[in-house]
């Protein structure tokens, strides 16, 4: 009786994880949590039932307690937000107990994130300027910061490979973003990769969102926190996208991963919609 839920609901979740095309390493991290959180409710005597959203708080409590790191934890709330969200939609229990589950505060909002449509807007209205095609496809594929994009060398990239090594970090380079700002560099030979301001960068952040009819105001920060949530959602460890942004702050990654939580959520129930129809 212990077993017949968990390892039912867990089988679906996996499938469903895998038909997603969630990273091998992301699909292994949610599982294990799921399953510490299994052995904690079989241990509590009453691992046939549902946990509560008390028992998702007392067991996020014991772990705090026992000093996990930050993202681990972090991890965890989103293998439970992703669990059992999709659990209650799929109707293999009532209702999720992490919507009443509380959520960490934090000292301040980030901005929303730009949605894929608005991202491919953006870039299409950059398109025919070179640099500046190249440069939103830096920022948005990689998540620097406008800083480290205008003091990028040719010196940190590592075309071979697809890697920037920024601030002491290394930074995977998606291979739509490397092809373009390949083309951009064969265009000129400066050792800077942007040689541009700051100013000038959040200039054309305004510039573009215009003419891709975007409502919202586009900044190079907003650009950053978009990348971030982004690459969450499908499917890089919260671990690795700390060291790839260079996070120090918990409460950010915090951030980023309940939003990465509500746009899996927002992409799962409109799936389910659409196979209805």
């Amino acid at each position: 009786m212990v077993e017949t839920w968990w390892k039912g609901a867990l089988k679906e979740f996996e499938r469903h994880l895998r038909a997603a095309n969630r990273r091998p390493l992301t699909i292994h991290g949610y599982l294990s949590d799921l399953d510490q959180l299994r052995a904690w409710m079989i241990g509590a005597g009453r691992g046939a039932e549902v946990p509560s959203t008390a028992d998702l708080r007392a067991w996020l409590a014991e772990l705090q307690e026992g000093e996990r790191a930050g993202a681990t934890l972090a991890r965890k709330r989103s293998a439970l937000r992703a669990f059992f969200d999709f659990a209650a939609v799929e109707g293999l229990i009532p209702a999720s107990p992490v919507e009443r589950l509380e959520l960490p505060t934090h000292e301040y909002e980030l901005p929303q994130t730009l949605s894929r449509e608005q991202i491919a807007a953006l870039l299409r209205a950059a398109e025919p300027n070179a640099r500046d095609y190249a440069l939103l496809h830096v920022l948005l594929g990689c998540g620097l910061r406008v800083s480290e994009a205008c003091a990028l060398a040719r010196t940190q990239i590592d075309m071979p490979n697809r890697l920037m090594y920024v601030a002491g970090r290394v930074v995977p380079v998606p291979r739509e973003t490397m092809a373009v700002l390949e083309h951009w560099l064969a265009s000129h030979t400066d050792a800077l990769v942007f040689p541009i301001k700051q100013r000038m960068v959040r200039l054309l952040c305004e510039k573009y969102r215009t003419l891709a009819g975007i409502p919202k105001q586009v900044t190079p920060s907003l650009l950053r926190h978009t990348a971030a949530v982004w690459q969450l959602v499908d499917g890089v460890d919260p671990e690795q996208l700390k060291l790839r942004f260079g996070h120090e702050r918990e409460d950010v990654l915090v951030h980023y991963i309940n939003r990465a939580s509500q746009l899996r959520e927002n992409d799962l129930r409109n799936w389910q919609q659409s196979s209805l129809l």
